[in-house]
């Protein structure tokens, strides 16, 4: 098969498959765009910062009482694209932008493959392995209940997925950068140039602007790297190539200006629901002796054991073969992730979501151990007939296309699932539009993601609490935005005392994960307050908790007095309040009342109530 027709193959396949849930909405749904937006594509949180930046809105709060706050934290880089859209297209760009990028990365991608093995029909076979693979990690996940597996489909899928930005956005940063890394080796010892400089300087000025941690691992596997490949004394290669090592850090510097920007001027509330926090000597101490002990897991372990056997195996067998060097370009790459946390660690005074090193090792891990899998059949192979590799390849495609055909009434009975639910948000949005309640200045109260974004996107401008990703408000002004509209809904103080937990452990309260996310992580390494401040049965589960897992969030109990107090006392300020209300009365929401008859109920769903300021 030509290069062309090869990579044609793998797009439309891939074409084929993102097309499905749309198809599937069409088919099933008589919804509008906007709720098909939101039920099909992931990460719906990025939106309200999208359609911010698509206004140049750097520090918005979706609420005109408050003006000059500081500007977001949140790295740009990965919204700009889908901003830019956003402006010239509007709700179709979400759509649109999900399979070009989606089909860049995969472009990509294949043409990494095809640079390594120097053949095209070979790139279309790793192609489909990856895409074969994560189907049937997704379709097996439906079925078959194993941590192990459902883990692997996580790490391919947060890594080679459609969620936006990352790695939507982020993916094609990062895979260009190893493109252009493909051709260093032979490029580091005599053929530098301002051109090459560019092309990898670029895609880590992104990487730095989109997700930190892939630009750490990439800059500590350059530096490691160049380390290997330099086939002269050192002081040589200096003097040789020092007008270029000075160009790409004063390159790399102006990239880096953005972030730097925002992270002196930007709004350090939104840094601590991001999940920063400041460690001491101490803590470093204590987050490398955990992560040097993790290494020793079974888990990684087999990972690197069998990273390591291949690895030798290929360049034993194999000497000076260039396309064993090739493959070595992403062995560099796994030692390079198990390097940067650590000097991370010993280096950075501020940590944040330090899950994301551990993700991003373990993925660089098993993409090895398929490539270099790969790269051994293919090894093995190379002297086979060229009949009979084309037949290899024929049966193979016709498998994955048997697969994807199979998977198409699987995928449609599992995305029934969410039926009741599309169906109450087509009501609400009707409800929207039939009331005019378009591209107004009105303010919404809402504990729900979805109708947050309904809201936003339908060109509303205001809401009284909205997720902690979107808006530079401090926490005091968030806290007292939401005490304000329970005050004014009358609410009783046993009501209150739920929806805090107030009187029992609860882990990730969902009204707490969606105004302030991270800042609220308790585990071994931190805690938001004094140990002694949380529940004991919580102390235990805190002490035993990995400093890895900042998903772990529980709001003690000085905090929750706090809130009481400030509920309280608190007399409620009359330019905040809500003209409408959309509770979606499920979990801490279940059987709440607005006892203040000023609010009158207008529409009932199974699991939404509609409610208008009188």
């Amino acid at each position: 098969m030509t290069s062309n027709k090869a990579l044609l193959f793998i797009l439309i396949l891939n074409f084929t498959y993102l097309s499905l849930k749309w198809i599937f909405s069409f088919y099933f749904f008589d919804e509008n765009l906007i709720i098909s937006v939101l039920s099909n594509t992931k990460d719906i949180q990025y939106y309200p910062l999208i359609k911010s930046l698509s206004e140049f809105d750097l520090n918005p709060t979706f609420l005109d009482y408050y003006n000059n706050t500081n500007i977001i934290n949140f790295p740009l880089a990965s919204l700009i694209i889908h901003s830019i859209f956003f402006k010239l297209i509007n709700i179709y760009s979400f759509i649109i932008l999900e399979f070009i990028l989606h089909l860049l990365l995969i472009f990509i991608l294949f043409n990494i493959i095809k640079k390594i093995f120097d053949s095209s029909n070979v790139a279309l076979a790793f192609s489909l392995i990856i895409f074969t693979v994560i189907l049937l990690l997704k379709l097996g996940g439906h079925f078959i209940n194993l941590e192990y597996l459902q883990k692997l489909y996580f790490i391919l899928n947060e890594n080679l997925g459609i969620r936006t930005p990352r790695p939507l956005v982020t993916g094609v940063f990062y895979f260009v950068f190893i493109y252009y890394i493909l051709f260093f080796q032979k490029r580091i010892n005599n053929q530098l140039s301002y051109i090459y400089i560019i092309k990898i300087a670029l895609p880590l000025g992104l990487l730095a602007n989109s997700f930190i941690f892939l630009f750490f691992n990439c800059l500590i596997f350059l530096f490691l790297f160049t380390a290997v490949s330099i086939d002269q004394k050192f002081s040589i290669w200096f003097k040789t190539n020092k007008k270029f090592i000075i160009f790409f850090i004063i390159l790399l510097s102006f990239f880096l200006l953005p972030f730097a920007v925002q992270m002196f001027f930007g709004e350090k509330d939104y840094s601590g629901r991001l999940g920063l926090i400041v460690i001491n000597l101490e803590q470093k101490f204590f987050l490398v002796k955990y992560y040097l002990s993790s290494l020793l897991r079974a888990e990684f372990l087999i990972l690197f054991i069998t990273t390591v056997f291949f690895h030798f195996y290929l360049n034993k067998k194999n000497k000076k073969n260039s396309i064993v060097d090739k493959i070595n370009v992403f062995f560099f790459i796994t030692l390079s992730s198990i390097f940067s946390p650590l000097l991370f660690f010993i280096f950075s005074p501020n940590i944040i979501s330090i899950f994301h090193f551990l993700n991003l090792m373990i993925f660089s891990f098993v993409f090895y151990i398929l490539l270099a899998f790969f790269g051994c059949i293919n090894l093995i192979l190379k002297d086979l007939d060229k009949s009979k590799k084309y037949l290899i390849n024929i049966y193979f495609t016709s498998f994955v296309v048997i697969l994807l055909i199979l998977s198409i009434p699987i995928e449609a009975k599992f995305f029934l699932k969410d039926k009741q639910k599309r169906i109450e948000l087509n009501q609400i949005d009707d409800f929207f539009n039939n009331n005019n309640l378009n591209n107004t200045n009105l303010k919404l109260f809402t504990n729900d993601l979805l109708i947050m974004n309904l809201w936003i996107l339908n060109g509303n401008k205001q809401l009284v609490i909205s997720d902690s990703f979107s808006n530079s408000l401090t926490d005091n002004q968030i806290e007292f935005n939401l005490m304000n509209a329970l005050k004014d809904f009358e609410i009783g103080e046993i009501q209150l005392k739920k929806l805090i937990s107030f009187e029992n452990s609860q882990i990730r309260n969902k009204l707490f994960m969606f105004l302030f996310n991270y800042k609220y992580q308790a585990n071994s390494l931190y805690t938001f307050s004094k140990l002694k401040n949380y529940n004991k049965d919580n102390q235990q589960i805190i002490t035993q908790t990995s400093p890895f897992r900042v998903q772990m969030q529980i709001v003690p109990n000085d905090e929750k007095q706090r809130l009481l107090r400030l509920f309280d006392n608190l007399k409620v300020n009359q330019n905040l309040l809500p003209e409408y209300v959309v509770i979606n009365n499920s979990g801490l929401f279940k059987d709440f009342k607005i006892k203040n008859n000023q609010y009158i109920i207008l529409l009932n769903t199974k699991n939404y109530q509609i409610l208008k300021r009188s």
